[in-house]
């Protein structure tokens, strides 16, 4: 099986949520080994070859399930769902109103933004991002339409019931100096409204948002987002170079870091290099402060209640609790707790230029 398959099936597992399934049934499965031991230990006969025979076959099989569960576990990536806001006939005038374009831009425009959709429908199939939506609008959209839309997006939940692990909003549009969204009717969407949201949505579960910005004024949001604590957030934006003579360079366009950032993550021999000198498209990110402390998300005890529920009879709930308590034995937090600050220092400190999130795409910076 070539490398790139196995990528590929691991991808769909992960989206298909296999791995909450197999930290579940990792837990199970540990306890029956155990609890096999045991009693061997305990009505051992030696004399009984039947006895002898099933211990031997019983002991691989269930140790070779507990190493499936634990390797899956360990090694898939979590779920992820991903939206898309794309408004691209809008600009903003110097006293901030949004106003259409003149006619004779429109259809350069709407070409490219298309290109641009098209480019983000990839980016959400090639990592089996779950697609809640790709909103196209030539007319603007509004504060109050945009809310609806980014709150029910936030509220979405795997097939399981736990909410997924990461969460990708991607907007282009145009935006005023300080980062904040330019909308329909004069309003606009400051990074605190969806930071406000997210908090609201999210609680305490152990969530993370990414927000991907092409857009001309990114950067503030990307600062803005190192000072957030609290919560997992990532910003992902770009800036793009003055061109002082267009007829010797084409200047850069809203698009094409899209396009680029796209490539880069889908297509492993890309040859894209983000810290090559005089780009005319450099990429910047930014992370809350606590970013370095995520982890995807561990089934909790409703979690293994419910598993347990759905597949097992009502009477067997006593092992539950016993697998429970066993599985909630952690000698070593100490190691983990330590292991995070020095991650946390080192990602606000020393950010690399390449930040892989784990979900089969990275962020960049030039």
């Amino acid at each position: 099986m070539s490398q790139g398959r196995a990528q590929r099936i691991d991808k769909a597992m992960a989206s298909k949520g296999m791995r909450h399934f197999s930290l579940i049934s990792e837990r199970l499965v540990l306890f029956t080994l155990v609890t096999t031991v045991a009693v061997a230990a305990l009505c051992w006969q030696a004399s009984s070859s039947i006895f002898v025979s099933l211990f031997l076959l019983v002991l691989p099989l269930e140790s070779l399930f507990h190493g499936l569960f634990h390797e899956l576990g360990h090694s898939l990536g979590g779920t992820s769902v991903g939206y898309a806001v794309v408004i691209p006939t809008n600009y903003c005038s110097p006293d901030g109103q949004p106003m259409l374009l003149p006619p004779g831009q429109v259809h350069e425009l709407n070409r490219r933004s298309t290109g641009m959709l098209n480019n983000v429908q990839r980016f959400f199939a090639h990592h089996l991002i779950e697609a809640f939506g790709c909103d196209y609008s030539t007319s603007g959209v509004t504060l109050e339409a945009l809310q609806a839309k980014i709150k029910s997006f936030l509220e979405l939940r795997t097939a399981d019931g736990p909410r997924h692990d990461t969460y990708v909003i991607f907007y282009s549009g145009h935006t005023h100096r300080t980062g904040e969204w330019a909308l329909a009717g004069g309003d606009t969407l400051r990074l605190d409204h969806i930071l406000d949201w997210w908090r609201e949505k999210n609680g305490s579960f152990s969530s993370r948002l990414i927000l991907v910005l092409d857009c001309d004024n990114s950067l503030p949001w990307v600062k803005e987002i190192r000072k957030v604590d609290g919560v997992y957030v990532a910003v992902q934006g770009a800036t793009l170079a003055r061109v002082t003579d267009v007829e010797l360079q084409d200047p850069p366009q809203l698009g094409d870091f899209t396009s680029q950032w796209v490539e880069y993550n889908c297509n492993s021999n890309s040859d894209i290099q983000w810290s090559e000198r005089g780009r005319a498209v450099s990429a910047a990110y930014g992370i809350s402060r606590h970013w370095g402390d995520y982890t995807l998300h561990l089934p909790t005890g409703s979690d293994v209640t419910n598993h347990w529920s759905i597949y097992f009879p009502r009477m067997t709930y006593p092992v539950v609790q016993l697998a429970l308590w066993c599985g909630s034995l952690n000698l070593l937090w100490i190691c983990g707790v330590c292991l995070r600050c020095l991650k946390r220092v080192k990602l606000n400190w020393f950010p690399p230029a390449i930040l892989d999130i784990g979900q089969g795409f990275k962020l960049v910076r030039s």
